[in-house]
């Protein structure tokens, strides 16, 4: 019964994650077919010795994935506490809030750099109009500001899975809980710190590591928006892997950057286990 199941694995995941793992330990360049020849660890050697954007892309691919975790976490938690109160027109803020979430990401970058552009872009527009700004703010062309605004970016596109995991976390609290501590005398605040956040701690395991794993991984929103500039100070592993394999011909250099990347997001999946297993 498993069987067919197995085979699709294999077939679909394994065998590529297996070709690339060989062609890492490979030369083997685009432009040369049929010139391949295997020199082992060199690529790995290179990566971590000469290769100073390597070390960069990196970097800035842990700040960005643990930027979108923990502020996406906060963030979504508040909003999931304010969508499980009883109000009117509850559905209708469930729904805008997975909006961002639900827009392609062509779309979703077009109208950012709308937004964000220093010339004739909406929110430099208002800003500069109301006086609170007395010229546009280059939000895309700095290196400081670049990274904060991708970031950013990146939490507003995320923010609705972990509102909605939340959010679902916290509909499944038994409703017996808040009563017995309401008749203990216990507020809202003290409900929140000793019932939700305890009894979120499995939804809040699985969701951060998920979104860790996504955001480390991340392309299509750093891409559509910079392609990893200016100067390469919002580039992260999967562009900088991108780069090599498809710009630069180097599919054995490109496969080692992704393994090691892989390396690094286990690694990175790992620390978040120990500090969830210590925190129960």
């Amino acid at each position: 019964m498993l069987l067919p199941a197995l085979v699709i694995i294999l077939v679909i995941q394994i065998y590529p994650f297996l070709s690339g793992v060989r062609m890492s330990l490979t030369n083997y360049n685009l432009l040369k077919p049929g010139k391949e020849k295997f020199i082992g660890l060199q690529n790995y050697a290179e990566l971590l010795t000469e290769d100073k954007t390597f070390f960069g892309a990196l970097g800035f691919s842990f700040l960005y994935g643990v930027s979108i975790v923990i502020f996406s976490y906060i963030l979504g938690l508040l909003i999931a506490a304010l969508l499980n109160m009883k109000m009117k027109g509850r559905g209708i803020y469930r729904a805008v809030v997975l909006m961002p979430w639900v827009i392609a990401p062509m779309v979703m970058a077009a109208n950012w750099l709308w937004l964000l552009n220093d010339q004739f872009g909406l929110i430099n527009h208002v800003l500069v109009s109301l006086g609170i700004l007395k010229k546009p703010i280059l939000f895309l062309t700095t290196k400081y500001m670049t990274r904060f605004t991708v970031i950013m970016i990146g939490v507003w596109k995320n923010l609705p899975f972990m509102t909605i995991t939340l959010l679902a976390g916290m509909q499944g609290i038994s409703s017996d809980l808040y009563e017995a501590a309401r008749i203990d005398g216990a507020g809202k605040i003290q409900n929140f710190f000793y019932i939700t956040l305890p009894c979120l701690r499995s939804v809040s395991k699985v969701s951060v590591t998920l979104l860790l794993i996504w955001a480390f991984n991340g392309f299509e929103n750093i891409f559509l928006l910079t392609e990893g500039g200016p100067n390469g100070y919002t580039m992260v592993l999967p562009i900088y892997a991108y780069n090599l394999a498809f710009f630069r011909s180097r599919m054995g250099y490109a496969s080692a950057a992704s393994v090691m990347m892989l390396l690094c997001m286990v690694i990175l999946t790992l620390i978040n286990q120990k500090f969830s297993r210590e925190a129960e």
